[in-house]
């Protein structure tokens, strides 16, 4: 098992923002999470497979969130296929026909990568989202991938849970220099907006 990090939710909505792979936690309680996650599991009777753990390192110590029976979703496949060199639907693949999934890790990483889903600042309707798309031609970036495109309405915090604008993930050498560059890359994203013209 390994250990990634995953930033504090955009509240009051529990948005997701960033994550970072390697965990930078220290290898003493990231070896508690990986045994907590690995004991439930067994208590829930799976054996083998490709499983996405969520748990978190508390002042008391690690607690599980939950399981899921699957691999992780979103940048989940790429993170680990560029970090340790594991292909995960490889692996289900090898655990739906009796393979046992045994996957040469890359020990050290092979880098570190950090990704953030850019959340909408304000409502409006999309005019330029050229700037998502300049990105992908910068150092260290991986991919920028705009998930709205121009015309479609977004929701800012003040009215609702806000709409995920881009996905950029970036990759380096050194766990900090990963999250600061993404995290800027991402806070200095100027989307082209307009207002919403009322119809009533």
């Amino acid at each position: 098992p390994v250990v990634g990090d995953t930033a504090p939710t955009m509240e009051p909505y529990f948005n997701e923002t960033w994550g970072l792979c390697p965990s930078r936690l220290p290898e003493a309680q990231q070896a508690e999470l990986r045994e907590l996650g690995v004991a439930s599991l067994k208590a829930c009777g799976f054996t083998q497979g490709v499983f996405h753990v969520e748990l978190k390192y508390t002042s008391r110590g690690p607690r599980l969130i939950e399981i899921n029976a699957r691999m992780g979703g979103g940048q989940v496949r790429e993170t680990h296929r560029r970090v340790y060199g594991v292909d995960l639907v490889e692996e289900t693949l090898f655990a739906c026909v009796g393979i046992p999934c045994r996957p040469h890790k890359a020990d050290p990483p092979l880098c570190h990568l950090a990704y953030n889903y850019v959340n909408a600042q304000r409502s409006g309707r999309v005019t330029d989202m050229t700037a998502v798309r300049k990105l992908d031609a910068l150092p260290n970036v991986v991919y920028a991938k705009p998930l709205v495109k121009e015309g479609d309405v977004i929701v800012g915090p003040e009215e609702g849970m806000p709409t995920w604008i881009a996905d950029i993930m970036v990759s380096t050498q050194e766990a900090e220099q990963a999250l600061q560059t993404v995290l800027h890359l991402s806070e200095s994203l100027m989307i082209g907006t307009e207002p919403v013209k009322s119809t009533s």
